[in-house]
């Protein structure tokens, strides 16, 4: 997904089967190393609501059909800048919308057959006064024996309120995906030392712009989102690596976009 042009790499995966209950949901971000809201409630303070952020307001996305048995609750954010807040409103709902078209069709009348649920949330970061980062964790449960997650961040300028890919963020992206693919592939190995996922990492922090498509800004450097199954199995959870600005140099960082 690239900005507000881009979609949520589960649109194309909700008509496998999958499953991810708010139940699951709960458990899964009650893990180690799973979960944003965990991530960022521990780093940064942040909360799934942002309604406490100074400036960011919650937005809920909601609808249910009882005939398909679809049930969707996203919750987005809006700055009262209308450019920005257009632009994630209609990334949200075209997530909706596609998850709904998938079950079209699918008249899931009897009693036991579960709903199909997309459940989102996401949390707040500020690099600086001039920057702002979303990120969002995508839940979806489509009846099946094992579920969906997503993360997926969306990071913005305040003084512009263009949305900011690697290519704004970085002088020399092809740099910054060097160094952030080395940094990540010697933090999991560390952390996953004595286990048999090396060739797992190394293909999941492989200087791959697809690799390092989701980012979170924080006001130290960079916080990677890697997606389940990318760099750890399931049970591992998503895993997160947090970069210091300093590593990031040689790629010549956008100074202005936290504060520097």
């Amino acid at each position: 997904m690239k900005c507000g042009n881009r979609f949520s790499p589960l649109l194309p995966a909700v008509a496998l089967v999958g499953c991810m209950s708010v139940f699951w949901a709960e458990y899964a971000a009650s893990l180690p190393l799973v979960g944003i809201a965990g991530w960022a409630a521990s780093r940064f303070g942040a909360e799934l609501s942002a309604a406490a952020q100074p400036g960011v307001f919650d937005n809920l996305v909601k609808r249910s059909n009882p005939q398909n048995k679809t049930e969707i609750n996203i919750t987005y954010p809006s700055l009262g800048r209308a450019g920005i807040d257009a632009e994630i409103r209609r990334w949200v709902t075209a997530i909706a919308d596609e998850f709904e078209e998938n079950f079209a069709g699918d008249d899931a009348t009897d009693d036991d057959v579960p709903k199909y649920e997309l459940q989102g949330s996401y949390v707040v970061t500020r690099p600086s006064a001039t920057a702002i980062s979303f990120t969002f964790e995508l839940w979806t449960y489509t009846g099946g024996a094992h579920g969906n997650l997503d993360i997926i961040t969306l990071n913005y300028s305040l003084l512009t309120g263009q949305c900011l890919d690697l290519v704004d963020l970085f002088e020399y992206p092809d740099a910054a995906l060097k160094l952030m693919s080395d940094w990540s592939a010697r933090e999991l190995l560390r952390r996953f030392a004595g286990t048999q996922m090396k060739q797992m990492i190394l293909d999941g922090t492989a200087s791959e712009a697809e690799n390092f498509a989701n980012l979170t800004l924080t006001p130290d450097g960079v916080t990677i989102q890697f997606q389940p199954y990318q760099v750890a199995p399931w049970a591992a959870g998503a895993q997160q690596v947090e970069m210091p600005f300093e590593e990031l140099l040689n790629a010549r960082p956008l100074a202005a976009v936290w504060g520097r």
